[in-house]
C-alpha cells in the first residue's frame, strides 16, 4: 500500500492531524506531503469534492481513488485493524452509531470553531509563518514568505475571523462542547462512549488539541507560553477542565503507540 498512497495535508490543520493519527495508528504506510495553507489548493484541485485537506490519494493516475475527508480516511484506516477491540468503530451497531454521532458533531462544530478562535489570535502573530508553512517544501516556504501578508488576509476573511464578535462566539461554542464532554466523563468512564477508545475520542482530541496544546501533538503548535496573553490564559483554563485533561491524557497514552 505504501508505494502508491499519498496523504495531502497542510501542517496546521487539525483535521489533517486527525487523519494522520488514524493512519499511523492502523500502521497504514503512506507518503505525507504537507503544503502551505492556501497554496495546498494547487495540489488538491482536480481531486474532487473541493480543495480542502486532508485527501488520501491511492493508486496510479489511471486508476486513482481519492478519500476526500477525515471521516472517510478514518474508516479506511480502521479496516486495517484486525483486533476488534482496537477498532475505532465498534462492530456493535448501537455503539457504532453513537461513536459516529459524536465524531460528526466534533467535525461540524468543534473543529471549525477551534480553528476560527485560534486563527483570530495567531494569524497576525509572529508565529504565523511557522504555523502556516510547517512541513512544506523550500520553494513553497519561499513563495509564502513574500505572499504572507496576502495569505494572512485571505485566510482571516475565508474563516470569517473578520466578523464582529467571531472570536467570542467561537469560544462560546467550544466551551459548550467541552462542557458536554465534561458531563459525559463525570461518571468515571474512561472514554467518551464508554470503556473503549473510539473515533469519538480521537476526533475530540485531534480537533480540540489546539485548545490545550498537547506535547505529543502530531503537528507543530506554538507552546502556551509563546501564545498571545489572552489566548494563553484561555488555554490554561481549558487544560483544567475534564475534557482538556482527557485530551492531554489521550495524547500522552495513545498518540504515538500502536
Amino acid at each position: 500500500m505504501a508505494s502508491n498512497m499519498t496523504l495531502i495535508s497542510d501542517g496546521a490543520s487539525h483535521y489533517c492531524e486527525k487523519a494522520r493519527w488514524a493512519l499511523e495508528r492502523a500502521r497504514v504506510m503512506c507518503d505525507e506531503r504537507k503544503h502551505v495553507v492556501l497554496l495546498h489548493m494547487l495540489f488538491t484541485r482536480g481531486l474532487g469534492a473541493g480543495t480542502s485537506c486532508p485527501k488520501l490519494v491511492m493508486g496510479r493516475q489511471d486508476e486513482r481513488v481519492v478519500l476526500q475527508e477525515s471521516p472517510d480516511i478514518l474508516r479506511f484506516a480502521d479496516k486495517n485493524i484486525r483486533n476488534e477491540e482496537e477498532r475505532l468503530y465498534p462492530d456493535d451497531a448501537e455503539l457504532q452509531k453513537l461513536v459516529q454521532s459524536w465524531e460528526s458533531r466534533f467535525d461540524k462544530q468543534l473543529g471549525p470553531h477551534v480553528r476560527r478562535w485560534a486563527y483570530c489570535h495567531l494569524l497576525f502573530d509572529k508565529c504565523s509563518y511557522a504555523l502556516l508553512t510547517q512541513g512544506a517544501s523550500l520553494l513553497e516556504r519561499i513563495v509564502a514568505w513574500f505572499l504572507m501578508p496576502l495569505l494572512r488576509r485571505i485566510v482571516y476573511s475565508a474563516l470569517y475571523c473578520n466578523r464582529p464578535g467571531a472570536k467570542e462566539r467561537s469560544l462560546q461554542v467550544v466551551e459548550a462542547i467541552f462542557r458536554e464532554v465534561d458531563e459525559l466523563l463525570a461518571d468515571g468512564r474512561p472514554f467518551i462512549c464508554g470503556h473503549r477508545f473510539t473515533a469519538a475520542d480521537l476526533t475530540f482530541a485531534a480537533l480540540g488539541g489546539p485548545m490545550v496544546s498537547p506535547q505529543e501533538y502530531g503537528a507543530w503548535l506554538p507552546s502556551i507560553d509563546d501564545c498571545p496573553t489572552e489566548m494563553a490564559l484561555t488555554m490554561q483554563l481549558f487544560r483544567k477542565t475534564v475534557g482538556g485533561k482527557h485530551i492531554l491524557k489521550i495524547y500522552e497514552t495513545r498518540r504515538h503507540t500502536t
